[in-house]
This record gives C-alpha cells, sequence and structure tokens, in this order.
C-alpha cells in the first residue's frame, strides 16, 4: 500500500506541472487564477495549492516568470497507509523554455528601412483575436543593422508603434508630423524608444531538403495537396490560372514569382483554411493583382522564403499579406494600401501610401514553453 501511494504521487505532482504550464501559456499576469506571489531569498517566485476528490494534493511553485527560462517545483501530496492525516510526498524540478523565433521585430533588415505616405507599423497578438483597435499594441518595432544616416527614415504622417533600432552610428530621421513611440504617440520621438545597438547576422536560406516532387501548374489545374513540390518559375495572370493550397505544402520555385492582373479577374493564391504553405523563391517576387491569400487568417500558416538569388520582393495584391517574410538579401517594397501582419526579415524596406506591418507578438513564442528537464528531488 505504500509502494501504491509512492507511485500515486507522481500522477498528482504531473497534474501541478500541467496547471503550471497551462498558467505560463494562458493567463495574462503571474497572480491570475488563484496564484499567490512571494519573495523568498530575494527572489520572486508565485504558487499554488491544487486539491483533489481523494485527498491528495499539489503544491505548484513557479520561478524566472517573465523570462525565456522559467522554473517549475511541483510537489505531489498522496495519503499514506495506516496513518491519520499523514501524506507521502515526492517533488520534482522542472526547467522550460520559451523556443527563440527569428521574428521579434515587425520589420528586421540589413539596410535602410523607410516609411512615407500614412504608412503604419504597431503590433497586436493573434492568440487574442484579429488585429483591431483593441487588440494593438507597440511590441513590434524596426530593427536594422544599417549604420547609415538615416538608417530609419519615417514620413511625415508615417508613424510606427514600437521601438526603432539601428547599427552602431545609424539613426533615426523623422519627419515632423511623423512618430516614433508608444500607442498615442504621434509626434516626433518619444525618448526611451530609439537605440543604436542592433548588430545580428542573418543566416542565408538554404533550399528545402528532402525528395521533391516536379510540378507543371497551368491554368485551373492549378491545386496543391500535402507534399513538397518544385517548379521553374510560376506566374498567375488572371482568375483562370490561380493556385490553390489545399494540405500542407512546401513549393520551392527555382525562377521568378508573379502574381498580376486587374479588377476581379486578377491572378491569385489561395491557401485554403485547413491549409499550410511554406514557399520557397529563387528569383525575382513581384505580386500584384488578389495577392496572397491566407485562408485561415493565420500568420502561422503562410511562409515566404527568399533565397540568396531573391534580390526583390514586391508585394501590391488586393489582399493583405498574413505570413512571415524571411527573405534577408531580397530589397522589399509594399504598396497599393497593403499590409503585412505577421513579420519580416529583409534586406531593406520601402512602405507607402496606405500601407502597414502588424507584427503579430504570437510569432515571439508568445508563452508556449517547452520541458527541457525533469528531476526528482
Amino acid at each position: 500500500m505504500r509502494g501504491l501511494a509512492w507511485n500515486s504521487a507522481i500522477p498528482v505532482l504531473e497534474a501541478g506541472i500541467e496547471e503550471a504550464l497551462t498558467h505560463l501559456h494562458d493567463d495574462k499576469t503571474p497572480t491570475a487564477n488563484q496564484w499567490t506571489g512571494a519573495l523568498i531569498k530575494g527572489k520572486k517566485v508565485y504558487w499554488k495549492r491544487r486539491d483533489f476528490a481523494d485527498g491528495s494534493y499539489c503544491y505548484v511553485t513557479n520561478m524566472n516568470v517573465g523570462t525565456a527560462a522559467p522554473v517549475i517545483f511541483s510537489a505531489g501530496y498522496v495519503r499514506a497507509p495506516l496513518g491519520n492525516n499523514e501524506y507521502i510526498s515526492r517533488l520534482v524540478k522542472v526547467t522550460t523554455t520559451n523556443p527563440a523565433s527569428l521574428f521579434n521585430r515587425a520589420i528586421a533588415a540589413n539596410g535602410l528601412v523607410k516609411l512615407s505616405g500614412s504608412a503604419i507599423v504597431d503590433g497586436y497578438n493573434s492568440e487574442v483575436g484579429p488585429y483591431s483597435a483593441s487588440n494593438r499594441n507597440a511590441a513590434g518595432g524596426i530593427a536594422t543593422n544599417s549604420k547609415d544616416n538615416p538608417a530609419i527614415s519615417i514620413g511625415s504622417q508615417a508613424h510606427l508603434y514600437g521601438s526603432a533600432v539601428t547599427g552602431s552610428g545609424g539613426s533615426v530621421y523623422v519627419v515632423p508630423g511623423g512618430s516614433v513611440g508608444d500607442i498615442g504617440w504621434n509626434d516626433g520621438t518619444q525618448g526611451g524608444w530609439v537605440n543604436n545597438d542592433m548588430n545580428f547576422y542573418f543566416q542565408e536560406n538554404a533550399p528545402p531538403d528532402g525528395t521533391m516532387t516536379i510540378s507543371q501548374l497551368r491554368g485551373q489545374t492549378n491545386a496543391l495537396r500535402s507534399g513538397k513540390y518544385m517548379i521553374s518559375s510560376f506566374s498567375s495572370g488572371d482568375r483562370t490560372e490561380p493556385l490553390i493550397i489545399k494540405g500542407d505544402v512546401t513549393l520551392w520555385v527555382t525562377g521568378n514569382f508573379t502574381i498580376g492582373g486587374n479588377g476581379n479577374n486578377a491572378g491569385y493564391v489561395y491557401i485554403e483554411p485547413q491549409a499550410k504553405l511554406m514557399l520557397y523563391v529563387g528569383g525575382a517576387a513581384n505580386i500584384s493583382g488578389g495577392g496572397i491569400v491566407n485562408g485561415a487568417g493565420s500568420p502561422a500558416n503562410f511562409s515566404y522564403l527568399g533565397l540568396p538569388t531573391n534580390k526583390t520582393l514586391r508585394y501590391s495584391g488586393t489582399a493583405d499579406f498574413v505570413g512571415t517574410i524571411n527573405a534577408p538579401q531580397a530589397d522589399f517594397v509594399i504598396g497599393g494600401g497593403a499590409s503585412v501582419y505577421g513579420g519580416i526579415i529583409c534586406n531593406s524596406f520601402t512602405g507607402g501610401g496606405g500601407s502597414g506591418v502588424h507584427y503579430d507578438k504570437s510569432l515571439s513564442g508568445g508563452g508556449m514553453f517547452m520541458v527541457t528537464s525533469w528531476r526528482e528531488l
């Protein structure tokens, strides 16, 4: 009976670990849902007791909350046999990590980042819901390795709701009427929101690995189901020759990628709501017409990866670009009123008209913690 109680303590403490991970992921504050804060030996910790119907219970303590590596202590208590109000307990220490992400800014670049017209850069969190006035923040920002003057240029009607970071010696130029700062700051540069300590190397993208299916996309047969495909180039000039993504698809376009056309007859790419697309491009990408339509509306469902020979990426489709762009050798130009919802890595960036970049905070990890070690104490 004692051995049974000893073994039963593990599922009890594991329930505590699950509760701690859920708390770290879902709750917006460390004391939400009856978690109690305390200061122990100079360190802030948060703990909670959970009781179960059979009389067992667990104590859970979270440490290093708010960092990328919280620590969880969970103790499970099970009634001891032949004892009155006596318990057998076991304690484990769990270390976690928040997986690193390439996308920690709305725009990360090597060269000049220029916002003109009424362009806006800000952030939101897709885990909370769609981008809206109530789901909007200044968590994105712009970072560039450029040491030029200016390295970041903000026009008279453009607004960066977030930080602006350049390489050493670089400068941020804000035309009167433009702004850099927190949500609600609309004129000039807010103190503490500009820095010049950017120094990051963007690794070149490699083509997808594994066996690729050579595909010939023509007319109304342009539908791809789950798999890996390679084509020499792609062009959709009108609505009779779209590309429909119907599954988990990796598509390597070794040459140019082009979408064009006008009005209701424009070409387009459609990613169905349950589908995902990883698009590798080796040549120039010019995307206008109907653009790329992400049916799920989630940036996690679409990734654009520019290979080292992808030097140009232009986007002016009628559909907003919902996804991530990792094209460190490409000069990215967006216009025509289209916006990016996700995150961008590029060589240089130019945004004009009513275009915008709305950084999805969930791309930075969003509290999706992974267990890195589990040790009984």
